[in-house]
């Protein structure tokens, strides 16, 4: 059995906050770069932003994703917070051009087809300056995710609105 589970999910839904539990309990887990790299090109004043350049984003991230895939250990249970087919979900939602390289990528990257969804919550939601879409943003990105990973034959798994420490326990019922 495919041991590398995605969590994905609208911005702001506490896929971080799982992934950072799963971390202390000792699972191995790819964190989420795009803020890194948002805060990073913010700094430079660069264009490798979504709000400036989305394709160039997505790509990047993308790269960054399958590094993050092949570096990761095929012999135990391995947490990743989004995949590279959240590139493309984001590219759909905004009807822009789909590099054949995020295809490939995403040939070669195969994770469990049981995808864990952390739904929108409104009461958690929070914007920042990595941070900028609206709650009817994320709902639309929400959406385009969903249709998006189904696409590809991913089976998702909505995690249900708990604290932090019950959802990972709901996630790691899941998986053993």
């Amino acid at each position: 059995m495919n041991q590398k589970h995605i969590i994905t999910g609208a911005p702001g839904t506490g896929k971080t906050a799982i992934i950072n539990i799963l971390m202390q309990k000792g699972y191995s887990c790819a964190e989420e770069i795009s803020r890194e790299i948002i805060a990073e090109q913010i700094m430079i004043g660069g264009d490798i932003l979504p709000w400036k350049n989305q394709i160039a984003f997505e790509n990047h991230i993308a790269n960054l994703r399958k590094d993050q895939y092949l570096n990761s250990s095929e012999n135990e249970n391995y947490f990743f917070d989004r995949s590279s087919i959240d590139c493309i979900a984001y590219l759909k939602l905004n009807k822009l051009e789909i590099a054949t390289e995020i295809n490939e990528i995403i040939k070669h990257c195969v994770f469990n087809k049981q995808v864990f969804i952390t739904p929108f919550w409104e009461e958690i939601y929070i914007n920042d300056g990595e941070r900028k879409e609206d709650i009817k943003a994320a709902i639309k990105i929400e959406n385009s995710l969903i249709d998006t990973y189904k696409s590809f034959g991913y089976t998702l798994v909505k995690v249900p609105k708990l604290s932090v420490s019950e959802r990972v326990n709901f996630i790691l019922s899941k998986i053993e």
